[in-house]
Order: structure tokens, then C-alpha cells, then sequence
């Protein structure tokens, strides 16, 4: 339990940044395809604006999802699922307006590679750290104000 911050980060750093940059991507995507097959009826800076007020919300989500799973928190993983899995269903329709070939297929693809990121082995490992490290700081969190009452205890009654 013992392990370095330098191991750890060894270990558990490319898997983690290869989520987010699944993520990344699959926003990308996902804003193109968006803009180019469903709001290509609207006019141009109705649609530059839509998109990037689309593009923002979800950066700050899943970036939001990752900041919750380093905080050692279980349920924000599954907010990171359905973050790929809602990429995947807004680029899977548009199939039917006949998107670029590479753009449709990288859309598909980032979605599916982040799911499969974050079912990898080593990410349940980091997250099962993760949420231990969690326990050790609320633990010693605790421990730290039993100790600072009873010392402004003792200092209160020598007064």
C-alpha cells in the first residue's frame, strides 16, 4: 500500500490519459458531426454558436467525470459511460445524411476505444486505488480533527 507517487503514476497514468483523450476526441467528433448533418439547416453563426456552447458543456463534463473519478469517486464512472455512450448515439444517426466516411467512422471508433479504456483491467485497479486513497484521506482527515479538539481542549482548560 506502501507505493510511490512515481509508480503509481507509472502504472496508472497512460490508461487514465487515454480515457481523457477518448473523450476529447469523442467531443470533437461529435461537434462536427453535429454541426455538419443536424444543424446544417440554421444559419451559419446561429450554428458556430451552438456548437461551441455544445462543445464547452461537454469538455466541462467529462472533464468534470474525470476530476470525480481521481477524487476516488465510484459513481463517476458511470457518468463517464454514459458520456460515451450519448457520443455514440448522437453520431450513430447520422449515418443517414451520408457524413464523411473518416469522420462518421472516427466518430464511431472514439466512443467505443474509450468505453473499452475504461473497461481495461488496469483502470478498475486505478480506480479501486483511487477510491482507497479516498478512504485514507477522509480517514486521516477525521483523526486530524479528533486530535486538534482535544489539543484546543487541553489548551482551553490550562487557560
Amino acid at each position: 500500500m506502501t507505493e510511490s507517487v512515481a509508480s503509481f503514476l507509472g502504472r496508472y497514468f497512460p490508461v487514465f490519459m487515454g480515457t481523457i483523450f477518448m473523450a476529447i476526441l469523442s467531443t470533437a467528433m461529435v461537434t462536427v458531426l453535429v454541426d455538419e448533418n443536424y444543424l446544417r439547416g440554421l444559419d451559419q453563426p446561429l450554428r458556430t454558436e451552438l456548437s461551441g456552447w455544445g462543445l464547452l458543456s461537454l469538455t466541462a463534463f467529462f472533464g468534470l467525470c474525470n476530476f470525480m473519478i481521481v477524487r476516488g469517486r465510484r459513481w463517476a464512472t458511470g457518468l463517464l459511460v454514459g458520456y460515451f455512450a450519448f457520443c455514440l448515439m448522437l453520431v450513430l444517426p447520422t449515418i443517414q445524411y451520408r457524413p464523411h466516411t473518416v469522420a462518421f467512422s472516427l466518430g464511431v471508433a472514439f466512443p467505443l476505444l474509450g468505453l473499452l479504456l475504461l473497461n481495461t483491467e488496469r483502470h478498475r485497479e486505478m480506480r479501486r486505488k483511487l477510491i482507497e486513497i479516498r478512504i485514507q484521506r477522509n480517514t486521516a482527515k477525521a483523526n486530524y480533527k479528533i486530535h486538534r479538539n482535544k489539543a484546543g481542549a487541553s489548551r482551553a482548560r490550562e487557560a
